[in-house]
């Protein structure tokens, strides 16, 4: 399960923050260019059933994501709980992108429910897979560093700044996010509220993704 907070910060708040963790580590924090496009079918069916389906690029690899379950937390703090799948692709996938990747996963039957063939009693056939087709794209530069939490757990700490791109439509992105890589939820939380304490920043309650949907909304 992924477990993460998200918060909105200006531009030279998120830089300062992995620039503090830099100094106070000694570490480097990676620059990692990324591009990342959402799928779904025409019909909207995979977030009819609360399905992501994400190809990133992150440096050189490409990545099939999968995300499902809860989303963000509703007491608005920023937190997000939610299962994920990662699947390493080729450059290529993103050209004709399917779901015979995730056969071995726990989503693959709700996929195949979503996008997969359906016999067709009035036509005595079956119908031709859905095909996933782009809605929403995003480019962004991304500086990741991993900070030690209270208790001897460990955070991959990022700040993201880039755009959303939907349809002729964009939006910024400028978001600091902490995922936890070791330890419990608490140690995050304490983690989140010292640095909401000390730059001011605020606990962000949609996603990149729920934010490009907005823009669609908005046409």
């Amino acid at each position: 399960m992924e477990i993460e907070l998200k918060y909105s910060a200006a531009p030279e708040t998120g830089r300062k923050i992995i620039a503090d963790l830099e100094e106070n580590s000694g570490a480097e924090a990676r620059e990692i260019p990324m591009e990342a496009v959402y799928f779904d079918t025409e019909d909207r069916a995979l977030r009819e059933k609360k399905l992501t389906y994400r190809i990133r690029r992150e440096g050189n690899d490409h990545i099939l994501t999968i995300k499902y379950g809860r989303g963000s937390d509703k007491g608005n703090s920023g937190l997000y709980r939610r299962e994920e799948i990662n699947v390493p692709v080729s450059a290529d996938f993103i050209e004709k992108p399917g779901i015979d990747v995730l056969d071995d996963t726990p989503v693959y039957k709700e996929f195949d429910k979503a996008v997969g063939g359906q016999y067709s009693d009035d036509l005595g056939i079956m119908l031709p897979l859905k095909p996933l087709v782009p809605v929403i794209r995003m480019e962004f530069m991304r500086k990741e560093i991993t900070a030690n939490l209270k208790n001897g757990g460990k955070a991959a700490v990022s700040y993201d700044e880039g755009k959303i791109l939907a349809e002729g439509r964009e939006a910024p992105i400028s978001e600091v996010e902490a995922e936890l890589i070791e330890g419990n939820e608490e140690e995050l939380t304490e983690f989140g509220e010292f640095l909401t304490e000390k730059y001011g920043i605020s606990p962000l309650n949609k996603s990149k993704y729920a934010r490009g949907l907005k823009l669609l909304e908005d046409k």
